[in-house]
């Protein structure tokens, strides 16, 4: 079983094992006596060495070095917290010693503030916050496949409806229906979305109270479980144990200033990282990587159901209830499995999921404190509604059941440890110069100002460690962050961004020109969806330094490395657009058809220095009417884009003072019967 060590330094013991979930049932016994060990018992002190953070949880690394002597050895080590995961616990030694894992199991402690009734209220509604949270990311992630489901049915264009319509297969008001319900999944998508936002901060505020009034309660104690190794050392030597777990409770999320530099016509974007947690344990000078990556979305991808042509939608109605009282189980969570379809329940236990498309399909039940239920093999048929009842039997969630109960099977939590952050930054330095530039980082966006013509000096950004599956941002410097303490701010990186910038007018809606900016993500690494605060930099009127202005807030969405994204950088003042709208009605009263002159009128000034690009955007009506007819249409000058949905742009160079006057007219004709605002004229 063993190998001879003909040097003690050279040879070296890897030793790994996988704490799966079987090994979970079989060993946590609780059994503190362990009266067949007979070797040498070694305390393990450990120390956290690194965390990966991800949405809302994070992989720690603790390293601890112990002497073993020949022989058996039982080492324990009480670092753990309360809450991690075991089944995702991962324990691996390197050393001069030739030993070999040959156990593992856990002790509980039970100290005196674990009894307390305060203490278990605590811990109860912590772990109810945490599986809340990652509920939270759950349905924020179903909206955004339902926004992106919207969006293409948004797509369907004017002119497919026009054909549908004249065939008699598509209503007027099957046409006004979808209009209604593509702006109604719109709006509700986003207020849903700020709704999430909003109860994730209040949800990690609570978690850092707790969490502090945990502590106090704790004291110097320790609590939780001891983890119990038991080793056959070969020959005696130094062992580094290293070992991986999740826990919840940590999160970060992206942070944006951006900042147009108008004289070069550059976007400066600075990506910075807000880190939050919560984890029952303190980061101590510890590498931490920010993960891109998305572990509550599962391994697999989710089922590709039929489509079928005509009607083919219907609905789920049923009721949540408690199995074993029947009472109604108010504000629990149905879920269509592998689709964005979803709800909750009323007071009185009842939902409903309309507009399901027709297939078999699983629904699966989730409510605080019970055990999920799934009912599979659900046949949704068109224009029917399928009733599906559920009860769900009570179970006592544990801090290392959380996650598995908000709909991830303990594999998806099975995540390896990375290389070691010294070693990333060993081989990516990271380190930039600014042209004659200091640039103060590491605060809020507010704090960030420019100094010209001053020294340069160098910033240390993050540098990347990851594959095509995602992407580790390492942070360059360790990281000191108590639990519980407020989020942390740090500079993931800062780059100068070439694009190309147009003003934009809609004259219509505002009198304000926007600049946009069509950029290209040159980094290495995604930029994910988060808010904006944006900047304008404009060189000053005498001699100065350039004056920068906060503009506005905005956000950015997912990008990819390489991708081409658009960004609105604010309003461009010295720009003025105005629009007037004259009607002159052309039939006499009493007539069987009324029919309405239109004339708009779009004048554009530049007060700027130098030549300015102008997009003027506008439109004429298109009928989706049969007896709604548009006529004698003319635009002068003739727009760059004209499209069949009656689009309108005009692409403008503008001189220094120079003017443009952009005319459009129309007839609109209609059975008098109607009136402008009946078919959506005015």
């Amino acid at each position: 079983m063993f190998r001879n060590a003909h040097t003690s330094l050279c040879t070296v013991a890897v030793l790994a094992v996988l704490f799966v979930a079987a090994l979970v049932a079989g060993a946590v016994a609780d059994d503190p006596g362990n009266s067949n060990h007979t070797g040498n018992d070694v305390s393990l002190e450990t120390k956290i060495a690194s965390a990966t953070v991800y949405s809302h949880q994070a992989q720690i690394v603790r390293r601890g070095t112990v002497s073993l002597a020949a022989g058996s050895s039982r080492i324990l080590c009480s670092d753990l917290p309360e809450g991690f995961v075991e089944t995702s616990l991962i324990v691996e030694g390197r050393g001069s010693a030739e030993a070999q894992i040959v156990g593992i199991d856990f002790e509980r402690r039970e100290d005196d503030y674990r009894g307390t009734p305060r203490y278990k209220e605590l811990s109860e509604e912590l772990e109810t916050l945490h599986a809340e949270r990652a509920d939270l990311i759950i349905q924020r992630d179903a909206i955004k496949r339902r926004e992106a489901m919207t969006r293409s049915v948004s797509d369907l264009s004017v002119s497919k409806g026009r054909e549908q319509l004249a065939a008699g297969t598509f209503s007027m008001q099957e046409w006004r229906e979808l209009l209604a319900f593509i702006e109604e999944e719109t709006l509700a998508g986003e207020l849903r979305l700020q709704e999430i936002r909003e109860k994730s901060d209040e949800i990690e505020k609570r978690m850092r109270w707790i969490d502090g009034e945990m502590r106090k309660m704790r004291g110097n104690a320790t609590g939780g479980k001891d983890l119990i190794v038991d080793c056959e050392v070969a020959s005696a030597g130094d062992l580094t144990f290293e070992i991986t777990y999740i826990v919840g409770g940590a999160s970060w999320h992206p942070e944006y200033t951006v900042r147009y530099i108008e004289e070069f016509d550059e976007v400066e974007l600075t990506y910075a990282a807000r880190i939050s947690q919560s984890t029952g344990e303190d980061w101590n000078g510890v590498d931490v990587l920010l993960s891109t990556a998305s572990p509550h979305v599962g391994a697999a991808p989710p089922t590709l159901f039929p489509h079928f042509l005509g009607a083919v939608r219907g609905a789920i109605t049923g009721r949540v209830t408690d199995a074993t009282t029947g009472a109604p189980l108010g504000f629990a969570n149905i879920m269509v499995v592998g689709t964005p379809y979803g709800g909750t329940t009323n007071r009185d236990g009842h939902y409903e999921i309309r507009g399901v498309e027709s297939g078999k399909y699983t629904i699966q039940a989730g409510y605080m404190g019970y055990e999920p239920t799934r009912r599979v093999n659900i046949r949704v048929i068109a224009g029917a509604t399928k009733r599906v009842d559920m009860a769900l039997q009570p179970a006592r969630i544990s801090a290392g059941e959380t996650a598995t109960r908000r709909g991830m099977d303990s594999e998806d939590m099975r995540i390896r440890p990375i290389n070691t952050v010294a070693e990333a930054i060993a081989t990516q330095p990271g380190v930039v110069l600014h042209e004659g530039e200091i640039h103060v980082r590491g605060g809020r966006s507010s704090e960030v100002k420019m100094y010209v013509d001053a020294p340069a000096i160098s910033y240390a950004e993050m540098t990347v460690a990851g594959s095509e599956f995602a992407a580790n941002l390492v942070i360059a410097k360790p990281v000191e962050l108590e639990t519980g303490a407020e989020p942390k701010r740090v500079l993931v990186v800062q780059r100068r961004i070439p694009g190309t910038f147009v003003r934009e007018a809609i004259p219509r809606y505002s009198d304000h020109v926007f600049v946009r900016g069509t950029l290209v993500n040159p980094l290495d690494v995604p930029i994910l969806a988060g808010p904006a605060e944006v900047y304008v930099e404009s060189a000053p009127a005498q001699e100065g330094p350039p004056v920068t202005n906060f503009v506005g807030k905005d956000s950015i969405q997912d990008v990819a490395p390489g991708e081409e994204f658009t960004m609105y950088l604010g309003v461009d003042q010295s720009l003025k657009v105005e629009q007037e709208i004259a009607r002159e009605v052309l039939t006499r009263a009493g007539s069987r058809k009324t029919k309405i002159r239109y004339t708009v009128s779009i004048m554009s000034e530049s007060f700027r220095k130098l030549p300015a690009e102008l997009w003027v955007l506008d439109r004429v009506p298109v009928s989706m009417i049969k007896d709604v007819a548009v006529r004698d249409i003319e635009i002068l000058p003739e727009p760059d884009e004209h499209d069949e949905e009656g689009l309108l742009t005009w692409k403008l160079t503008l001189d220094a003072g120079e003017r443009a006057e952009i005319v459009t007219e129309y007839t609109v004709e209609f059975p008098s019967a109607f009136t402008p605002r009946g078919i959506n004229l005015e």
